[in-house]
């Protein structure tokens, strides 16, 4: 069952939003669960309290408080496979909203005639991809976090458990990194050693036996891998 989160302050547009949703997933055969939230900071907190996932979030855009756009970039960073629909009365934010990863934009007076084109398109790009923004699942004390892939500097070993590095902290998974890795993400990680596995995106400089990455760490480079590692890293490197 699919979980929907819709955001409108207003509670008028809020109440059709909802009943479009009913008859586009109703005419999908798709079973939903509703979730209806009338600003960001109230979709926000449900993330946090409830430990929710939605599937699809049907966003407006011009809310008091925080706006569609800026929910939609927290939405991107805290829970990447989530597909993102923006529904809006005004056609100024056509070009802002490509600031977020989002699956269509649909202007309210519109919405009949392309809300449900948007929504087969959320409902293939959530069989087709694990992410919107590629991620790593990463489960701590039975607690599972998405780490978007621009946010990992590098992943390694530390005993039989994977520890992802990120720019901004690290987690611990029972799983190796190897593991931890689906293989659709894998072109983004470079191994370069028995326990380490590098993004490619953070690398900024390949030293004789180390990759140094943006925020200064130095990842190193065994004699096993280094003839591997150094191909590939001028391989990506040139299709990044």
């Amino acid at each position: 069952m699919l979980t929907i989160a819709i955001c409108d302050d207003q509670k008028e547009h809020l109440q059709r939003a909802e009943a479009l949703v009913d008859r586009t997933f109703a005419a999908e055969d798709r079973k939903i669960r509703k979730k209806c939230f009338s600003g960001a900071e109230e979709l926000l907190l449900w993330l946090e309290m409830e430990n929710q996932w939605p599937d699809i979030a049907i966003l407006d855009i011009e809310m008091d408080g925080e706006d569609g756009i800026a929910l939609a970039k927290r939405l991107n960073t805290l829970v990447p496979t989530c597909r993102i629909i923006f529904l809006t009365s005004y056609m100024d934010y056509a070009m802002d909203v490509y600031e977020a990863e989002h699956i269509w934009f649909v202007v309210k007076a519109q919405a009949e005639e392309y809300f449900p084109a948007a929504v087969k398109k959320a409902l293939r790009s959530l069989e087709e991809r694990e992410a919107a923004v590629p991620a790593l699942v990463v489960s701590e004390n039975r607690q599972k976090t998405v780490i978007p892939i621009d946010r990992i500097l590098y992943l390694s070993k530390v005993g039989r458990k994977g520890q992802v590095v990120c720019i901004d902290g690290e987690y611990l998974d029972r799983k190796g990194p190897a593991a931890l890795i689906p293989d659709v993400y894998r072109e983004y990680f470079l191994r370069c050693h028995e326990g380490y596995w590098v993004n490619v995106k953070m690398i900024v400089q390949l030293d004789r036996d180390f990759f140094i990455l943006k925020n200064g760490s130095r990842v190193p480079i065994s004699r096993t891998f280094k003839e591997r590692a150094r191909e590939e890293f001028f391989q990506k490197y040139r299709i990044g």
